[in-house]
């Protein structure tokens, strides 16, 4: 069949032969669009550009899920550090910045203050379930108990006023000892350093700083 002839078909809606039989009622327009359908929805790359796409989705979650269980897994094998141990760094940390406050180190004072809530909070995550509480737990007791006073002690040094700070660093020791009477360790009482521990940490702020 010429070109011309094709064009005619389409235009007029001749009926098309499929191997010299002829299929009346379907003309080749309805034959192109059909075709054009059934292409668009099998090969459609958008469609199948989203099928990979979920399908990459759907590994990945997976792979996530395996590594996260044997991460808990792993978790549950390590040992927690030891409570008594960890209260031995908050007393270091607690002397350091008796100090640097008195030195009117601000900055250092500061930083101490930051590090001993950050071992407040790894205490309460390793050791949140620990016996000597029970039936309290340590991870609700302990920041309950010991926040608002770390907070007072930097807002002392955020005005940089050695009273301020000697006040709150007062409550902060009282808070300590509350934690330690609720433990049923009141023995473990802490206060004011008398002297510095030996340590190669400068308290005093440097010249120009």
């Amino acid at each position: 069949m010429s070109t011309a002839s094709s064009l005619r078909a389409v235009t007029s809606g001749v009926g098309v032969r499929f191997g010299g039989v002829g299929v009346p009622g379907i003309s080749t327009r309805c034959i192109v669009f059909l075709a054009a359908v059934l292409c668009m929805t099998v090969l459609n790359p958008a469609t199948v550009g989203a099928s990979e796409a979920k399908q990459r989705s759907d590994n990945q979650a997976a792979k996530s899920a395996s590594i996260e269980a044997r991460l808990r897994t792993l978790e549950q094998r390590v040992p927690a550090p030891e409570l008594g141990q960890q209260m031995l760094g908050l007393q270091i940390r607690h002397d350091r910045l008796w100090w640097a406050g008195e030195a009117g180190d601000w900055s250092l004072a500061y930083y101490m203050a930051g590090e001993l809530g950050e071992a407040l909070r790894s205490i309460e995550a390793t050791n949140g379930e620990a016996p000597e509480m029970q039936p309290q737990k340590l991870s609700e007791l302990m920041p309950a108990i010991m926040n608002p006073a770390i907070r007072a002690v930097q807002q002392a040094l955020e005005q940089r006023n050695k009273s301020a700070f000697a006040r709150a660093y007062g409550r902060l020791s009282a808070a300590c000892n509350a934690c330690h009477k609720e433990a049923g360790v009141g023995f473990l009482y802490v206060q004011r350093p008398k002297a510095p521990l030996p340590d190669n940490l400068r308290d005093a702020p440097l010249k120009g700083k």
